[in-house]
């Protein structure tokens, strides 16, 4: 076996070609157009407070 079959880096290079679906998902956050929900506005209020 060789010592590319341990390295993380190419491990997840090949599980990322093989199932792109394990990509990262996109954050809600970074489209404007979806609103924060109730508790997300009230977790940054409490945060900005504190």
């Amino acid at each position: 076996m060789s010592s590319a079959a341990h390295d993380p880096e190419e491990v997840a290079a090949r599980l990322r070609a093989e199932h792109p679906e394990f990509d990262e998902v996109p954050l809600l956050e970074d489209d404007e157009t979806v609103p924060p929900r109730p508790e997300e506005e009230i977790a940054d209020a409490t945060r900005d407070d504190g």
